[in-house]
């Protein structure tokens, strides 16, 4: 998990300096193409045809047509909004996840998990400051776009938490790719750009393979320990996003983005312990 968050970061770094000088869509539908790419190099050899034949093809569609907007949202963010902030942002995905599986799942909230998301909400609300200080109407708008994305995120995941158990993973990987490299390759010649120098050219191109090793990680990472002990490692990605946005933009978050910051990834972990002690007290014995 901690060379998941390592790669997922270059990839938001790469997505940011892209969208400094390419079309946003072109940058989406290149981390996409790369995607699946890799994918298929991965899963047809060993699977054969079967990759393609989900069960519940409208859910598998719809998970990744969410999740494509999720990234559309998030990279034009990058675009206006420091990478260490939009991270932390980001953070707020398990709130809004206990909050989608009470209406969606029927699971039940207790007091305390209502006062942990209501806490990374004013965590939030700190980093984005809506109509306070010198926050300007282009990084305002970057923030609520992150807050997009991570609302995407969230009902992607519940929607992955009704998909287990009816496709094999192998298929979920691959619709995950594929619809994203497909819908976005709808509206590339309309809008591409040929990317100046080898710089832009080679990032264009990594950017996917970044992104697929991620979640290749990730679900390495879920295959061989529970989901729960491997979710606090997801906030060390803040680390490596104050590096990156050193190193490659001269960017650092001012105090009110890191004060915010520390509240919702003590929300978040907060969340995350609860939900450990409540899948061990759920557990047979």
């Amino acid at each position: 998990m901690l060379g998941a968050m390592a790669f997922i970061s270059v990839q938001e770094a790469f997505a940011k300096f892209l969208g400094e000088h390419l079309p946003v869509g072109q940058v989406v539908w290149a981390r996409y193409l790369g995607h699946l790419c890799l994918m298929l190099v991965i899963l047809w050899p060993k699977y054969g045809n079967s990759i393609f034949k989900a069960n519940r093809l409208p859910m598998q569609i719809l998970r990744s047509l969410i999740l494509l907007v999720d990234t559309l949202l998030f990279f034009y963010g990058l675009t206006l909004i420091g990478l260490a902030q939009a991270t932390a942002i980001f953070f707020s995905v398990p709130a809004l996840v206990v909050i989608l599986s009470y209406f969606l799942l029927a699971e039940q909230i207790r007091v305390p998990t209502m006062l942990a998301i209501a806490l990374g909400f004013v965590g939030t609300l700190i980093m984005v400051r809506p109509g306070f200080g010198q926050q300007s109407d282009e990084a305002l708008i970057g923030a609520l776009a992150i807050f997009g994305a991570a609302c995407c995120t969230a009902i992607y995941n519940v929607i992955t938490r009704k998909l287990a158990g009816t496709d094999p993973l192998a298929v979920t990987l691959l619709y995950t790719a594929m619809i994203g490299a497909i819908a976005s390759s709808i509206w590339v010649p309309f809008i591409w750009q040929t990317p100046q120098g080898s710089e832009q050219w080679l990032t264009l191109i990594s950017i996917g393979l970044f992104g697929a090793v991620a979640h290749s990680l990730i679900i390495m990472a879920h295959q061989y320990t529970l989901a729960t002990i491997v979710a606090p490692f997801i906030y060390t990605q803040i680390f490596w996003a104050l590096f990156f946005s050193w190193l490659i933009f001269r960017e650092l978050p001012d105090i009110y983005a890191f004060i915010g910051g520390i509240v919702v990834i003590i929300s978040g972990l907060y969340l995350v312990r609860s939900n450990r002690q409540h899948t061990k007290k759920t557990l047979p014995r």
